[in-house]
């Protein structure tokens, strides 16, 4: 295996992984909000909560994706 391909394997890793994480978190919002129902028992800092949960996944998936685009793209044009 060249340096090359061990590189991209492990970018592949790391995306994959931060795309898991956001996609938890994404998930940890939506059972504070259905569950635990964090809003109504907190009020606005349980909505803030949530809204903090859910932003932080949803930034951790948009370069994972911008990454498979342009890996998509890359394998496309070989």
């Amino acid at each position: 295996m060249t340096e090359g391909r061990a590189k991209e394997k492990r970018q592949k890793h790391v995306i994959s992984v931060i795309m898991f994480i956001g996609f938890a978190l994404v998930v940890l919002a939506i059972y504070l909000v259905l569950v635990e129902q964090l809003h109504n028992r907190r009020g606005v800092e349980g909505i803030r909560i949530i809204a903090a949960v859910a932003g932080s996944g949803l930034l951790l998936l948009l370069p994972a994706k911008v990454f498979l685009t342009l890996l998509l793209m890359k394998n496309k044009s070989k």
